[in-house]
């Protein structure tokens, strides 16, 4: 079924046929496969929400396996909508899905791309730490956001860890973008 979602693929809901052209054979427009089966149950379950149209809000949750609350059901318009959808399509959990079966290990992707992560010669201590994402190298870590805390002086970082091991209260030098290797 995956393989016929994708591309000129059809399906004849009145003769229950696999088509590669759009004309049903009654002579009807069928639309492609992804919109049948994807697209339009997405957006008569958003409609119907919208709409407050609860019968068919419950039915569907139903047949989608999606649970749903007596108080949850008493919500309406686009609260409705925002809880049914998280807990149908959870993007936190696609998201996480798709970083695990599409993106490489550290292990992999440092070995090619060590070259673009680090400025300094690759052949030195650091670079051979972020190329091996070695554990028990220097601490190197490309820090992507900071936010300031109640406390002066003090940021959260997020960021990620190329090799060493980071842990709280360790002291450590920010190299800037200004940064030249082999400077303090």
């Amino acid at each position: 079924m995956m393989l016929k979602l994708w591309g000129d693929n059809y399906f004849d809901q009145k003769a229950k046929k696999w088509k590669n052209h759009s004309k049903g054979d009654d002579d009807s427009t069928l639309k492609r496969a992804y919109v049948s089966f994807c697209m339009e149950p997405v957006i008569r379950l958003c409609k119907a929400t919208m709409n407050d149209q609860m019968d068919k809000v419950t039915t569907m949750c139903k047949a989608l396996g999606i649970p749903m609350k007596a108080d949850e059901l008493k919500m309406q318009g686009k609260h409705l909508m925002k809880n049914v959808f998280q807990k149908w399509i959870n993007a936190a959990e696609a998201l996480i899905e798709m970083i695990v079966l599409k993106l490489p290990s550290p292990v992999k992707a440092q070995a090619y791309r060590a070259a673009y992560l680090y400025e300094g010669p690759i052949g030195d201590v650091s670079g051979q730490a972020i190329m091996k994402c070695d554990k028990d190298g220097p601490l190197m870590i490309f820090i992507s956001k900071m936010i300031p805390t109640n406390d002066k002086g003090r940021f959260y970082a997020f960021g990620r860890v190329f090799s060493g091991i980071v842990s709280t209260g360790q002291k450590v030098r920010i190299m800037g973008p200004n940064y030249v290797p082999g400077s303090k």
